[in-house]
Parts: C-alpha cells; sequence; structure tokens
C-alpha cells in the first residue's frame, strides 16, 4: 500500500492530478508514477511547482499535439508513430492542456495504437530501418512505458481502453528485447531502460537478468567522462536518458554518476548560444550538423534539483528562455515524474574562461568570453601515437572529420579549418593525436609514409604467380601481389600544426616538408550568412582565395580576420581515394570558403584574428 493506505494507482492518479489542477505545492504531489519503492533515485517532493517553466512545457506540448493531430495517422515509421501518440497522449490526460480529454484526440490515438500494433512482429520486435530490430525496438517502447504511466493515473472513462493496447504491445517485445542484440554500443542502454519499462508493465526474472547482462559489461564512460562514440546526440538522446530511466525505474542510484559526470563535461563543450560541439563524434554528428544543448534539457534540470547545482540552473533557464518552442516531447516527462518541474536552485555562473582538454577525444576546447575554439587531433586513423587497423578507412562508427579547428566570435563561425596535401590520393591532413605544448599552444601533426612495393623474398614467391589479393599496406587499394610478404620502399610527407593561443586570436603555423613539391591547401570553411572581404573569387559556388594579405568574415559586429595568404600552388582539396574509388567525395562544409596554397617545403603563418 501507499501512504495514507491509498493504492498505488489511486495514490498515483492524485499525485499527478494535483501536480497541473494546484500548481502550487508539489509537497503531496510529486513522483506522480514512481512507487515508493524508487525512493533512493526519487528528488526530494517538498518543493514548489516552477509555473513559468510548467507554462512553457504546456505550450509547446499544445503546440506538438496540434500538430501530431493533423499528421497522416499512416505516416513514418513504428518509432515516428510512437511519438505521434505520445504527442497525443501528454496533453489528452492533463488538466492544463487545451486537448484535455478531446475527444479528437481519443479517436486519434485509438486509431494510430491499431496501425502501430499491425506493426508489431511475430517476435515482437518493430522494424524501423533495421529489420526486426531490438534497439530500434526499445527505443519505441520508452515511449510506450510512459504513456502507460500517464494513462494509468488518468481518470477519462477510456483510459483502459488506450491503456491496454500498449500494455499488450509491451508485453509481446519482452521477449525479443531479452533474446535479441545491438548493433553499437548505446543500443545497450536503450534495451536496458526497455525492459525496465517492460518489466514495470510485467514482472520478470528474465528481463531483470538481461538488464544485468548487459550492464555488467560496464557503461562506456572514460575518465574525462566521455562516452565511447563522443555524440552529443547520443548521449543526450540515448545513454543518458536511457540510464536516468532504468535508474529511475528500477531502484538503482548507481546508474546516475556518470549522467552527472556527462552533463558538467558538456559545460564545456557548449556554446554561449546553446550549440554543443560535435567534431570529434564517432557518428553522424561529426559532420558539423548543429547540435543543441537543450536535447539535454531534462537532464540538466534533475541534476540541478537533485545536486543544488546552479551551474545547471543557468543552463536550465538558457534553453527555456532560447528555445521553449522545442520543449513539447518533455512535458509526458514531466507529468510522469512532477518533481522534475520544481522550482530550481538559483542560477551560478557558467564557466566562460577556460581552456580544456579531454584526453579520450584528443580534443582542446578554449573559451574567452564570446570567443571560443575548438582543437581536434581525434580521428580514429591514430591512436597513442601509431596507426591503427582503421587508418586511411572512412566509414560508419569511425571518427574521421578532418576538420582540426574550429573558431568562434559571437555570431561570427570559422566553422572549419582543413589541409589537404595532393599526396598519393590520401586527402586531407588527420592528425595523428593532439599535444598540449604549452599553455595555449597545441601540436597537431602526421607522417605519411606510402610504400613502393620491391620484389618478394624466395620463400614467398609461387611458380604459377597467382598471389593473394591483399590491401595494400598504406591500406589505399588491393591488389593480387601478396603485400604484407614483400618489402618496401617508401615516400614520406610530414605534417605539423601549431595552434597558439595569443592576445586576440590564434596563430596557426604550418609545416609541411620531407617530400618537395607536393601542392598544399588549406581551406577555412566560414559558417553561411557572413560578409567576405579582401579575397578573390575562385567560382560562382562561394569559393574564394587569399593570394596575400588579409581577409576579414563579418557577421553583424563580429569580425574574424585571417591571412596572409599565398600566392604559390594551386588549390585542390580532393578527398583521398577512399572517396574517389566509389565516385565521391568529402563536400566542402560551407559556400562560404576560402583557399590559401603553398607547395613543399611549405612554411606558413596563419594569424587568425577577433574584432
Amino acid at each position: 500500500m501507499e501512504p495514507n493506505g491509498m493504492d498505488r494507482r489511486n495514490f498515483l492518479r492524485t499525485a499527478s492530478a494535483g501536480l497541473i489542477a494546484i500548481p502550487s505545492a508539489l509537497t503531496w504531489m510529486a513522483g506522480a508514477a514512481s512507487p515508493s519503492t524508487r525512493s533512493s533515485v526519487a528528488l526530494t517532493d517538498d518543493g514548489e511547482v516552477d509555473e513559468p517553466a510548467l507554462s512553457v512545457l504546456v505550450n509547446a506540448a499544445d503546440e506538438i499535439g496540434s500538430g501530431a493531430l493533423r499528421s497522416d495517422v499512416g505516416a513514418g515509421s513504428p518509432r515516428s508513430q510512437a511519438r505521434t501518440i505520445r504527442r497525443l497522449v501528454a496533453p489528452f490526460v492533463s488538466p492544463r492542456s487545451q486537448h484535455h480529454h478531446s475527444g479528437a484526440f481519443v479517436d486519434s490515438i485509438l486509431e494510430r495504437l491499431r496501425v502501430l500494433e499491425r506493426q508489431q512482429h511475430d517476435n515482437g520486435t518493430f522494424t524501423i530501418g533495421n529489420i526486426q530490430s531490438p534497439p530500434d525496438t526499445g527505443f519505441l517502447i520508452e515511449d510506450l512505458g510512459v504513456m502507460v504511466s500517464l494513462l494509468r493515473v488518468d481518470d477519462h472513462p477510456r483510459r483502459r481502453a488506450l491503456a491496454q493496447p500498449i500494455e499488450r504491445m509491451m508485453r509481446r517485445a519482452g521477449s525479443g528485447l531479452v533474446n535479441g542484440g545491438v548493433h553499437t554500443p548505446n543500443h545497450r542502454w536503450k534495451i536496458v531502460s526497455a525492459l525496465a519499462r517492460i518489466n514495470d508493465v510485467r514482472p520478470d526474472a528474465a528481463y531483470v537478468q538481461r538488464i544485468d547482462d548487459w550492464l555488467a559489461e560496464g557503461i562506456d564512460q572514460f575518465p574525462d567522462a566521455m562516452y565511447s562514440e563522443r555524440s552529443p546526440t547520443y548521449a543526450a538522446e540515448v545513454t543518458n536518458l536511457s540510464l536516468l530511466a532504468a535508474a529511475w525505474v528500477l531502484d538503482r542510484p548507481e546508474l546516475l554518476d556518470g549522467v552527472r559526470r556527462n552533463l558538467e563535461m558538456y559545460l564545456y563543450l557548449t556554446e554561449e548560444n546553446g550549440e554543443v560541439e560535435a567534431i570529434h563524434s564517432r557518428r553522424q554528428d561529426q559532420d558539423h550538423r548543429l547540435k543543441y544543448v537543450r536535447d539535454f534539457y531534462l537532464q540538466y534540470r534533475e541534476f540541478a534539483l537533485r545536486d543544488h547545482d546552479g551551474r545547471f540552473t543557468a543552463v536550465v533557464k538558457g534553453i527555456e528562455q532560447r528555445d521553449a518552442g522545442h520543449l513539447g516531447d518533455a512535458f509526458a516527462n514531466v507529468l510522469e515524474r512532477p518533481e522534475l518541474i520544481a522550482v530550481l536552485p538559483e542560477p551560478s555562473e557558467l564557466p566562460t574562461d577556460y581552456a580544456e582538454f579531454f584526453p579520450s577525444a584528443q580534443l582542446a576546447r578554449v573559451r574567452r568570453g564570446t570567443t571560443s575554439a575548438s582543437v581536434f587531433g581525434g580521428t580514429d586513423w591514430y591512436h597513442d601515437g601509431e596507426q591503427t587497423h582503421l587508418f586511411n578507412r572512412i566509414g560508419s562508427g569511425i571518427s574521421t572529420n578532418p576538420t582540426f579547428l574550429k573558431l568562434r566570435r559571437g555570431e561570427a563561425v570559422l566553422e572549419a579549418v582543413r589541409m589537404s596535401p595532393v599526396f598519393f590520393s590520401m586527402g586531407h591532413f588527420r592528425s595523428n593525436g593532439l599535444e598540449v605544448v604549452d599553455d595555449g599552444v597545441y601540436r597537431l601533426h602526421n607522417e605519411l609514409a606510402i610504400p613502393y612495393a620491391l620484389p618478394l623474398p624466395d620463400e614467398h614467391r609461387r611458380e604459377d604467380g597467382d598471389y593473394r589479393h591483399t590491401n595494400s599496406i598504406d591500406g589505399r587499394y588491393f591488389s593480387k601481389l601478396d603485400f604484407p610478404n614483400r618489402p618496401h620502399h617508401f615516400v614520406t610527407l610530414r605534417s605539423q600544426v601549431l595552434v597558439t593561443e595569443v592576445t586576440g586570436g590564434f596563430d596557426l603555423d604550418f609545416t609541411v616538408d620531407e617530400t618537395d613539391d607536393v601542392n598544399v591547401t588549406i581551406e577555412l570553411s566560414f559558417r553561411s550568412g557572413g560578409e567576405l572581404t579582401g579575397v578573390e573569387s575562385l567560382d560562382d559556388d562561394g569559393a574564394y582565395r587569399l593570394l596575400g594579405g588579409h581577409g576579414s568574415y563579418r557577421v553583424g559586429d563580429d569580425v574574424i580576420t585571417f591571412g596572409p595568404g599565398n600566392d604559390t600552388g594551386v588549390v585542390d582539396m580532393a578527398s583521398g581515394e577512399q572517396y574517389s574509388v566509389h565516385n565521391g567525395n568529402l563536400p566542402p562544409l560551407s559556400d562560404t570558403r576560402v583557399y590559401i596554397t603553398g607547395v613543399t617545403p611549405f612554411e606558413h603563418r596563419l594569424e587568425i584574428r577577433f574584432e
């Protein structure tokens, strides 16, 4: 029995309704869908409701709920269908919503549930891109679990008609998630949280055993708090979210600390406008798509309350001010756990003056007020100073972004500095790690040794001339030449970039040598929307060249100057044979980019200043 002799369902219904209907007290309302057995993880329930924040969430939820109602019932994947249903359920159960107990919402939810249930395979999984995918099913189950929690405490006469198909799909999914596998590190934690949700609907020791099997592998988190995929997308939307859900549903407080440390780390990867750095990622977001700290919203809110951390409060308040319209999906979670919408501690200053190094990603972050820099040398081509088995490979799940520097002055953003020597189709320069040489001095470097194969030793020769079809030892191509058993001679190119923080900006000292007459191109890609001056147009697609002197890039009052240029060499930003063999390339990041060229032996200082 719950407090005051109420059974769990009545207690939860009273609590959840109270949060929305009487937004002035949390004392008896918090933990709407959390049983008392979760007390070691649940937040304290003696605070007041953060009414302005709650209003933001209600308004945003009403807007996306209206959009969900208008959307095509049969469109989208099962995962998107489940999220659409969740966007209908949350405002439907809330007296604060303009859609509370809407008949149109009931009809739409039931129709969409019928569509979704037909898409479930006999083994309980769904096909969402990947065929019969346990982890993708896990994403969907997380939404279903939240909806079950909300409908359990609702008082609409048809709430059971809405909840039953959801619970039925969750029960059917259990076997598929217990017996199914994963593709990526974060998938493990999504399956953990999904099984926790299913176990909450229908307890089964097999679910808990599989949860423990996955957790026994250990969370893939480095000492600097970076997860192994190094991706803000998957940290915010999968790993942190899944670990927090599992901690709450299963009463596993030991799962909280890794999330706390990850959020602490992201304080130093977040820009003033809420953008989050991702150039170091091993996943899709390494492509410079914009990611925002709003994806961590409820996570920062929970730990601001849990730890009385004013820095996290400042993050939350910034999100609520900048991104109110993007927070509608958080409303369902707040209905499930009303304690998350309590009044926050007073905000404290966020770090704005620092130089931090993250060894696991070989990433340095520098922030000086409205200016910032990201220096990156951690692609998966190298590790601990040596080439890896991933050297000269491009593929999913591998960090290969050749951006080694990104700079920002307010609204003016130098999205990427890249370099490409024309050397045996090896493509862009990628550094063999990042060395912090001194305060404010960062060394990026590599050495490419390109082989020519020599005759085979006697013991490896064949009379029939039929040799193994093998990869060249530099990973560029394949031939029937039995490369591993051949001696080689090499042509070598050494590249180094020293990035030095100076008053008002950075100096970049380039040195490329060892082999003469190699063409070198440096590319400065500025974010679209600003004005370039002092440069010469190369073509009509936004490419420019700096032959001498200095150029500038302006957005409003924010200016980045750069130079001097150089008048030797030709522009050639070839992506390398790993792309060209498939008739592809690594396209430019921007239609506002400037090239500086040279020929080896090449030494050049590029001065970048902020105004």
